[in-house]
């Protein structure tokens, strides 16, 4: 009885040990993020795993989501596992943490809306159905290609 608790406790353990995408989004949730949106970085791209993109209602929002986050990361990271980074400290309107394989932009929503991270990162499958639709079919004025407007 005794060893099944031991091997019960250490599973659960291990795996509340682990600071992943779904500890990250449940803590982001638990402090009120709004318009959570988690984005799967394509294979290709070595930077990071995951894109989370999220608004605050005030700059002291964001930095106590921010640095909520670090202390959890911090708490759970590992002997030679990075360090978090922050960009954006002093900044009001926007936050970016670092957290390896996982990055989070943290943004009011005036300033979600004019820099729109989530479009470059979703709309590139878009992009190449576009691509394969006859140059024909599409509008004179239909422009697809980077290239064609340099």
């Amino acid at each position: 009885m005794e060893d099944n608790r031991s091997t019960i406790n250490s599973q659960n353990q291990g795996f509340s040990e682990t600071f992943n995408l779904d500890v990250l989004v449940s803590l982001l949730r638990q402090e009120n993020a709004v318009d959570l949106c988690v984005i799967k970085v394509p294979d290709h791209i070595q930077y990071a795993e995951y894109f989370i993109v999220l608004s605050g209602v005030s700059p002291r929002h964001l930095r106590a989501m921010a640095l909520y986050a670090i202390k959890v990361f911090k708490f759970l990271r590992k002997d030679g596992e990075p360090h978090a980074k922050i960009e954006g400290k002093d900044a009001d309107d926007w936050m970016c943490v670092d957290f390896g394989n996982m990055v989070v932009h943290l943004m009011l929503p005036e300033t979600r809306e004019v820099y729109e991270l989530e479009k470059l990162w979703t709309l590139h499958a878009y992009d190449e159905q576009l691509r394969k639709i006859p140059a024909e079919m599409l509008p004179e004025d239909f422009v697809f290609d980077a290239e064609l407007t340099k």
